[in-house]
């Protein structure tokens, strides 16, 4: 098999590198001169990258200074990718072909080789997983959430069962969500004024959330106890996931901007959705509103064999009240389903949310200034 040196040589083809950490593995590939030149040329002028984000840098100098390999390279042009993506981990070392690909298909095609040295210091790469792995999780998360819509179709698909004033709240911190959602997606950035919109939507959320987690117990005794067991569930389920969603673009805003709290923010939240996760079977699981439909037939089951003669009228109400808890119980069993179906899509393991690559490279003018994005543009796969 080829092997390249890149200490004595900036890289023709790719050259990869595997790094692990406390049982995770993430590769680190120089794609080399040859795959970084034609995917520079694909990329547009405008607009390089059309999906991801923008990544403070700051953190990857000390990993390529002055004389490590890597710094060699990306002074000479070359690009630069880290990733869990299983089929890059697997390529490497292999010997086998291997096709870069950009935002367009393939861009270059080259033999793939392990490198005999190390990329980057092997005391350096702690950083470098806590930003590939919360980009995976942005992106498993982002995927948990179009399973359901947008936030703001989710809060419309149950306004009916909502009162005025919380169905304004959630509504207008959907919206305020979306929107900086949708101004990233646009431009690849957070503007500067985003820190301070998400922690005001961050309140308004926390109160909401709060205040119906609270009131997400006790058995369920009359029809308009069931009523209100729908509304609260569904004030709980909306502020949680936006709850979550907030903690996404806050994650997203780190890596841009504060590199240092990335760890500190991917761990708290990891263990919030492990919180939500364990609630939201608790909900899925949830039958008070079903025990109380049940008592109501039994009464009146009892009450048609004579076991309990009540008068004609009772008769008549009590069947129109099992009508009406039926139907209350529909809509809180929609919202069971709402919760189970993000839970589904929040423990799928699936590769796609791993694909997600930390890309770094040197502009090729001027000071030749590092920039580094996260992306699903750029990607090495194995082919035959």
């Amino acid at each position: 098999m080829k092997v390249a040196d890149p200490r004595s040589e900036v890289p023709d083809v790719p050259v990869g590198q595997t790094l692990t950490h406390e049982g995770r593995s993430i590769a680190v590939v120089d794609l080399g001169r040859d795959a970084s030149v034609a995917l520079r040329e694909s990329w547009p002028a405008d607009r390089p990258f059309q999906s991801g984000g923008a990544v403070d840098s700051k953190w990857l100098l000390p990993m390529l200074g002055t004389g490590s390999t890597a710094a060699s390279s990306l002074l000479a042009g070359n690009v630069f990718l880290a990733t869990a993506n299983p089929a890059t981990l697997m390529t490497i070392g292999t010997g086998v072909g291997s096709a870069v690909m950009g935002p367009t298909g393939i861009v270059a095609q080259a033999p793939f080789v392990a490198a005999t040295s190390a990329l980057v210091p092997v005391v350096a790469p702690m950083m470098l997983f806590a930003t590939v792995s919360s980009v995976m999780l942005c992106a498993r998360l982002d995927r948990a959430q179009q399973t359901l819509g947008r936030l703001s179709e989710v809060v419309e698909r149950v306004r009916a069962l909502l009162d005025a004033e919380d169905y304004a709240r959630l509504e207008a911190a959907a919206e305020r969500i979306d929107q900086v959602r949708s101004e990233f997606e646009h431009s690849r950035r957070f503007a500067s004024d985003v820190s301070a919109r998400l922690a005001k939507i961050d309140h308004d959320v926390s109160v909401v959330r709060s205040k119906y987690g609270l009131l997400m117990s006790g058995d369920v005794k009359s029809e308009d106890g069931a009523r209100a067991a729908v509304s609260d569930l569904n004030r709980f389920f909306l502020a949680s996931l936006q709850d979550v969603q907030i903690d996404v673009l806050q994650l997203l805003l780190a890596i841009q901007n504060d590199p240092d709290v990335v760890e500190f923010r991917l761990s708290q939240l990891r263990e919030k959705l492990q919180r939500y996760a364990e609630r939201f079977r608790q909900v899925r699981d949830d039958d008070r509103i079903g025990a109380y439909h049940r008592e109501l037939k039994e009464q009146l089951g009892k009450s048609k064999l004579g076991i309990i003669p009540p008068p004609r009228l009772w008769l008549g109400k009590t069947s129109a009240r099992i009508r009406r808890v039926r139907e209350i119980r529909r809509d809180f069993e929609a919202a069971q389903t709402r919760a189970a179906q993000w839970i589904d899509a929040t423990d799928a393991v699936r590769d796609e949310s791993r694909r997600p690559s930390l890309v770094f490279h040197r502009e090729p003018g001027g000071e030749r200034a590092l920039r580094a994005r996260h992306t699903h543009d750029v990607r090495l796969e194995r082919v035959a």
